[in-house]
C-alpha cells in the first residue's frame, strides 16, 4: 500500500478511495505495477508474504520451518520499500 501511494498509482488509489477499502484485486494490480518498476523479486516476495498471511495466519497450518523459509523474501520487501520511500 505504501509503495502504491509513493509511486502514485492513480487508478488504484482512486478505486480504493471511492470504495473506502483495499481489495485483493487492488493489491494484486499494485504488485504487478510495482514489480514492473522495481523488479520481479517484488512479486516473488509478495507471493511469499501472501502465502504466509493465508496459510500461516488465517489457516494456522504452517510450521516454523515453512514460515522461516519465506521470511527472507518478506524482509527484503520491507527493507527495499523503506529505501524507496525514504
Amino acid at each position: 500500500k505504501a509503495l502504491t501511494m509513493h509511486l502514485n498509482l492513480g487508478d488504484i488509489i482512486t478505486r480504493v478511495r471511492e470504495r473506502g477499502r483495499w481489495t485483493v484485486t487492488d493489491l494484486e494490480r499494485a504488485v504487478r505495477l510495482i514489480s514492473k518498476s522495481v523488479g520481479r523479486w517484488f512479486r516473488e516476495a509478495w507471493d511469499a508474504a501472501n502465502y504466509l498471511h493465508i496459510w500461516g495466519f488465517h489457516e494456522a497450518i504452517l510450521d516454523k520451518d515453512a514460515i522461516m523459509e519465506r521470511m527472507d523474501y518478506v524482509e527484503r520487501m520491507v527493507e527495499e520499500t523503506k529505501k524507496i520511500i525514504e
